[in-house]
C-alpha cells in the first residue's frame, strides 16, 4: 500500500488547506488552558513547535507530544460541527477514497481483529463502533461474524447515514453522551479518533464504559515514536490542527489506559506507510534531508526500504499503533 492510495496527493493538499484556515476561522481569540500531560498526566513538559497558530509540547516523562494551551472543548465541538475542512473531509476526501479504503484498511483490518480475538479467546456477540464513520469495518466484520449484534456511533449526520444505509443500528452522537449502552459491549473499537478528542483519558474511560466486565477496547490512532513523524516533526503532515492534537508514545499509550483503568493486553505498531510517507517529503523537497545521508540512502533502495518498514513495524517505530486493553 502507498500513502496516495488513500490519501491523494490533490485532496489530501486541499484538506489541509482548509484546516489551516478553519484554525484561524475558528479559533481565533478564542481562550485557551494550558495541560498537563494528556497521556502520563506529569507537569513536566516542554514546548516543541506551533504549527497554524496552536504550540505543541513534549512531555519529558513518557514522551508524548501533545497541543497546549488548547481551545476549550466547546470551540472544538463547534469545529467539528460547523468547519469547512470537516464538511470537506466526510462529503468530498472520505468518499473519493472509501472503496480503496475498504480494499487496503478495513478488510484487512477486520479480518487482523477477528484473528486477535480469536487467539485471546474473545467472543465478540456485541460491538461496538465508536466513530464508525462510513460503517465500512463495520460491515467487514459482519461478512466474517453476521450473528454479531454491532452498533455504530457517529456524531456526524452525514456518517451516521451512510452508517444507516448499511443496514446498521446507529446512534449519532459523541461516545461521552452515549448512557443507553453502557456495560454493554465484548468488543469497543475505535479507530483514528483518539488523535482529535480534547481529553483523552476521560475519552478512554468512556470507551471502557461502553464494554461489559471483561470485555475489550480496541483502539487505533497516530503514535509520535513513529519514524515519519519522528523525523518529519512540525513538516508531517499528520500534525495539522486543529485535527490532530495528540500523539502518544508507546510509554503514553501504556499510562493512558492505566489511568482509565484498564489492563494493557497489547501495544503494536503494524503500520506499512512510514516509508513512503517520508519518500514523498523527500520527493517534494530534497534539501530536507541533506542533512541525513543515510535516511537517503536507505530509502532509496526499493529492497531495504520494504525491509526497514518491517523492521518498524516489528519494533514499535511505525506511527500508527494498536492498543488493545481488557476492563476488569
Amino acid at each position: 500500500m502507498k500513502e496516495a492510495d488513500i490519501r491523494p496527493e490533490i485532496l489530501l493538499a486541499r484538506y489541509l488547506e482548509l484546516s489551516a484556515e478553519d484554525a484561524v476561522r475558528c479559533f481565533s481569540g478564542v481562550a485557551r488552558l494550558e495541560l498537563d500531560c494528556v497521556a502520563c498526566g506529569s507537569l513536566a513538559t516542554q514546548n516543541e513547535f506551533e504549527k497554524n497558530g496552536f504550540v505543541y509540547a513534549t512531555c519529558n516523562q513518557c514522551g508524548t507530544l501533545y497541543q497546549t494551551p488548547r481551545p476549550s472543548l466547546d470551540a472544538f465541538q463547534a469545529f467539528y460541527r460547523d468547519s469547512v475542512s470537516s464538511c470537506y473531509w466526510a462529503e468530498h476526501f472520505f468518499p473519493a477514497v472509501a472503496e480503496a479504503r475498504r480494499e487496503r484498511i478495513f478488510r484487512p483490518r477486520a479480518e487482523h481483529l477477528a484473528r486477535m480475538c480469536a487467539e485471546n479467546g474473545i467472543e465478540v456477540g456485541r460491538l461496538i463502533d465508536v466513530g464508525a464513520g462510513f460503517g465500512i469495518l463495520l460491515d467487514e466484520w459482519r461478512r466474517l461474524y453476521p450473528e454479531t449484534d454491532s452498533l455504530a456511533i457517529e456524531p456526524s449526520s452525514t456518517l451516521a447515514a451512510e452508517c444507516r444505509a448499511k443496514g446498521f443500528h446507529v446512534v449519532e452522537d459523541i461516545a461521552e453522551n452515549v448512557v443507553d449502552y453502557r456495560e454493554y459491549a465484548d468488543l469497543v473499537v475505535c479507530f483514528e479518533v483518539l488523535e482529535h478528542v480534547f481529553e483523552p483519558v476521560s475519552f478512554i474511560k468512556t470507551l471502557a464504559g461502553l464494554a461489559r466486565s471483561g470485555g475489550h477496547i480496541f483502539v487505533s490512532t497516530l503514535c509520535v515514536d513513529g519514524f515519519d513523524i519522528q523525523t518529519l516533526w512540525e513538516t508531517s503532515n499528520s500534525i495539522f490542527p486543529p485535527h490532530h492534537i495528540n500523539f502518544m508514545s508507546i510509554a503514553g499509550f501504556r499510562r493512558l489506559f492505566e489511568r482509565a483503568g484498564l489492563q494493557v493486553v497489547s501495544i503494536s505498531t503494524p503500520g506499512v506507510l512510514d516509508v513512503d510517507i517520508v519518500r514523498n517529503a523527500y520527493r517534494k523537497n530534497p534539501e530536507f534531508f541533506s542533512v541525513n545521508r543515510f535516511v537517503h540512502q536507505l530509502m532509496a533502495d526499493d529492497g531495504r526500504a520494504v525491509a526497514f518498514q518491517k523492521f518498524l513495524s516489528d519494533n514499535g517505530l511505525s506511527s500508527h499503533a494498536w492498543i488493545v486493553a481488557k476492563k476488569p
